[in-house]
């Protein structure tokens, strides 16, 4: 990693201020800036792990506790997307606050190698694994996976690519978002994030008559499930407002804190599997999304609480962050093709080291390589133009 790299000078390195400059913004858009980010990161690919792992473990569908605990998975998804719209939001934020305004290439830049690698490596496996004939695939399917367009197109269901269409919602939302903070402002984009989260669930219920060809995909689709994503990006931009922060601290509660937990692990489950759409779209998601931003906000606020000191362990921080490689490979070894626990979870955590070792880490390095080049050219050109005149 480029902020890492304290060599001295010489005529082959870029210059130091390139480098320093390349070191700032991988420390700006890093989570391990912000306490119990990477710890929520790791209970939440735990709930997705969980309820993907029981997902074809019970006998009838709708047979208590099982059915309640694979939708433990969707309680995680949505611990994602929260923690998604805050960090990506702080992260321009503080750019912005740096240096006045946003340069989005420079964040296209760095998403790409964040997300593609990893993601092409399992779909490149999961496509040799359709050409040998081991998980058939419809091609309709494969090609929306691959062009992060799952969550809105028709296809024959596949569970090795099923957990695409949230990857699928987030780069929508990395498309849009940062334009819209960068054209509108951070106060209009407030006024905006808030705006959305009040009008999802109408926005649910119109899509729902408006669009007949899509309806069942009112809990895939962005704009049926941005309420998530804006609370993240709505605390991000009211983090430094008074009023917010008044708010927030007759919030953390450890008893709301308690109940918080409680609804996002026991009662959102049951209440799904008991009234589906009629909960989860007029109510269930956006107040999930409100007990998530909650929790977060607790933690992150009181890394020094008995559940910041646990979510801030080594060991937990590590596994939020390899979460992303556990989410892609989770898909193999759960679901129809799960087998004995925890062997089939000893195989994901196997899976998701080799991406982030093999494939996660090259990529930063060379993403950090290109970057500290071509701030080493701007310098250059700087430098050059200065003596010029």
């Amino acid at each position: 990693m480029a902020e890492s790299v304290l060599i001295a000078e010489d005529a082959q390195s870029p210059p130091l201020a390139a480098r320093a400059t390349a070191a700032q913004w991988n420390a700006a858009a890093s989570s391990r800036s912000i306490p119990s980010l990477d710890g929520l990161r790791a209970v939440s690919i735990g709930l997705v792990i969980l309820g993907h792992s029981l997902a074809y473990l019970h006998g009838e569908p709708s047979s208590f506790p099982f059915q309640q605990l694979v939708e433990l998975a969707q309680s995680g998804v949505d611990v994602f997307f929260v923690i998604s719209g805050f960090l990506i939001t702080s992260i321009l934020l503080k750019e912005y606050d740096s240096v006045g305004t946003i340069h989005l290439r420079r964040f296209y830049f760095r998403r790409f190698f964040r997300i593609f690698p990893p993601f092409y490596v399992y779909l490149g496996v999961v496509g040799v694994l359709w050409l040998l004939g081991v998980f058939p695939q419809d091609p309709r399917a494969f090609a929306s996976a691959g062009t992060y367009t799952w969550n809105y197109l028709r296809h024959a269901p596949s569970w090795l690519l099923g957990h695409t269409w949230s990857l699928s919602l987030e780069e929508q939302f990395y498309l849009i978002w940062p334009p819209c903070l960068f054209l509108l402002g951070k106060k209009k984009s407030a006024y905006l994030a808030l705006g959305l989260i009040a009008a999802s669930p109408a926005i649910r219920l119109l899509s729902y008559v408006i669009t007949p060809s899509l309806r069942g995909s009112e809990s895939v689709m962005l704009h049926t499930r941005l309420d998530a994503i804006m609370f993240g990006c709505a605390m991000a931009l009211l983090w430094k407002d008074p009023r917010f922060q008044r708010a927030v601290a007759r919030c953390l509660h450890p008893s709301l804190f308690a109940f918080a937990l409680a609804y996002i692990a026991i009662l959102a489950p049951c209440l799904s599997v008991r009234y589906a759409g009629r909960y989860d779209w007029t109510v269930g998601y956006t107040l999930r999304g409100l007990l998530v931003s909650i929790v977060l906000l607790y933690v992150v606020k009181k890394p020094q609480s008995a559940p910041g000191k646990l979510l801030n362990r080594p060991v937990v921080i590590h596994i939020g962050v390899i979460s992303y490689s556990l989410y892609l490979w989770q898909q193999m070894f759960t679901g129809p093709n799960a087998f004995l626990i925890p062997l089939n979870v000893l195989a994901i955590f196997a899976c998701a080291e080799a991406s982030h070792w093999l494939v996660e880490r090259p990529s930063f390095w060379l993403r950090d390589w290109i970057m500290v080049g071509f701030a080493a050219r701007r310098a250059q050109a700087r430098a050059q133009e200065s003596l010029a005149q």
